[in-house]
């Protein structure tokens, strides 16, 4: 009985590491689009920062792991739950800081420069994804096997 519950929480414990991959690579796409539609607003309609937030989708909120519109981009951080790789953090960071304080084409040349250097960081990702997928399924279900021919 013990062995067949050790196997159990391996497969448990497999399964939640495998939404966490899903939702980490989900989530690096949900801020993706939302710095391109924050560039496209900027651009298209010369809207703030603040109104752009406002009127975001709930379903680009959530991919995000934001469950309601911010002020700011810092503040939409702040109250995000973010699983991302630490250098997308950092530029995500950085590009808070620095959007909205500044005139258009600044702002557009902002959105330009952090999409260009979040983009392949999301790539790498998607490349990453099955493997780090298998990984995260069979890795705690071979160490509940291990531990289950140990006890035997």
């Amino acid at each position: 009985m013990g062995l067949i519950l050790l196997l159990l929480c391996g497969a448990g414990l497999g399964a939640t590491l495998l939404r966490y991959e899903r939702r980490r690579y989900l989530q690096a796409e949900g801020y993706l689009t939302l710095l391109r539609t924050v560039r496209l607003d900027i651009d298209c309609f010369s809207m703030p920062v603040d109104r752009i937030l406002r009127q975001c989708e709930p379903r680009l909120l959530a991919d995000c792991g934001v469950t309601r519109p911010a002020s700011d981009m810092a503040a939409l951080l702040g109250a995000a739950r973010l699983c991302l790789p630490a250098e997308f953090c950092r530029l995500l960071r950085d590009f808070a800081a620095r959007l909205g304080d500044s005139y258009r084409e600044e702002q557009l040349r902002c959105c330009d420069y952090y999409l260009a250097r979040l983009t392949p960081l999301c790539d790498k990702m998607r490349a990453e994804l099955p493997k780090r997928e298998k990984m995260a399924l069979l890795l705690p279900v071979a160490v509940a096997a291990l531990l289950a021919l140990m006890l035997l």
